[in-house]
Parts: C-alpha cells; sequence; structure tokens
C-alpha cells in the first residue's frame, strides 16, 4: 500500500486527535515500520489496518467509523495534494465516473507499483451504481471519499452502500432523495 496514505493516515490522527495520539496508537499498532512512513514507499495494509484498530480501541470510535472519517479526511487532502487531477472536475458526478479509469490510472503513473481498487460506476437515469473491488478490506474508506466528494461539489443526492466480503467490495448508489 503507498505511503501517501500511511502518512495522511498519521496526519488524520494528530489532528483529529493529537500527535501523542498518533504516536500512542502507532506503540499499540506494534507496526514493524514502528511508524515511519513516507509518501512514496511502500508499507503492508496490515499496518494500516492495525493502525486504525488501534486508534479505534483508544478512541472508541468503531473501525468502520473511523475509516469513514478518515475517508471523509483524505478528499479534503487529495483537493490539495492532486490539485492538477482534482482540477479537471467541476461535479461530483463527472469525479466519482472517473475515479477508474481517469483517477486510479493517474495514480499509476505516478507510483506504477501501486494496486487501487478497482472502481466501476453505471449512471442509468437519475441514479448511479458504483462497484468497488479490492484485495483489501477498505471499503468503508471509499464512502467516506465519496461521501466528501458529493459534500464538496454540494450534491444533495442520497448515497447509500452495502458492503461484503469483509469490506473488500462494496457498492454504492448514489439516487435522488
Amino acid at each position: 500500500m503507498k505511503g501517501v496514505i500511511f502518512t495522511e493516515l498519521i496526519h488524520f490522527m494528530e489532528s483529529v486527535k493529537s500527535p501523542a495520539f498518533a504516536d500512542e496508537a502507532i506503540q499499540l499498532a506494534k507496526v514493524e515500520s514502528d511508524g515511519a512512513y513516507t509518501t512514496v514507499g511502500n508499507y503492508p495494509s496490515d499496518e494500516a489496518l492495525a493502525l486504525v484498530g488501534a486508534a479505534s480501541q483508544m478512541s472508541g470510535i468503531a473501525v468502520p467509523e473511523l475509516c469513514r472519517l478518515f475517508g471523509n479526511y483524505l478528499f479534503q487532502r487529495f483537493l490539495i495534494l492532486y490539485p492538477h487531477i482534482m482540477a479537471s472536475y467541476t461535479d461530483a458526478e463527472s469525479l466519482l465516473a472517473h475515479v477508474g479509469s481517469h483517477i486510479h490510472s493517474e495514480v499509476c503513473v505516478l507510483y506504477p507499483d501501486a494496486r487501487p481498487p478497482q472502481i466501476e460506476a453505471e449512471k442509468t437515469g437519475k441514479t448511479t451504481v458504483m462497484s468497488y473491488r479490492s484485495h483489501r478490506p477498505m471499503a468503508a474508506i471509499a464512502y467516506g471519499l465519496i461521501q466528501e466528494c458529493m459534500g464538496h461539489y454540494g450534491d444533495q443526492r442520497l448515497l447509500t452502500w452495502e458492503v461484503s466480503d469483509n469490506g473488500k467490495s462494496a457498492t454504492f448508489i448514489i439516487s435522488e432523495v
């Protein structure tokens, strides 16, 4: 898993709680890297799961909710970190429709060894259905990313989701209220 996700996860814990909280989560998670992440490094996704598990244990917030909140945070960070990609889109629908075909392609250009989740979007009438498949159980992060994307663009449609395979796959349905 790309280091940028790890560095942003640590920043998320520091900004929501404190640097001391992030340090304690790293200690509790007993991650092999000892929390020394770089944006361009590659790290086992199990370390991210261990960090989220430790943060959940310490905060009392359930893992799926922490992942959703991290997804919200991560979308805002992507606006800052990747403005050249994000500026290509003027609404949530266009961005979400191109996550798999454009955004993840750009990720692979920036990080050739990246293995982003597979995202497909299909619009039928006023409903958009997005499917998420990954070898990592992080669908709740995707939910938070989609939720924050919609909020950022003022998209008032309803977002619902069904998750399966222990968070490795999900279907997101965006429909009129």
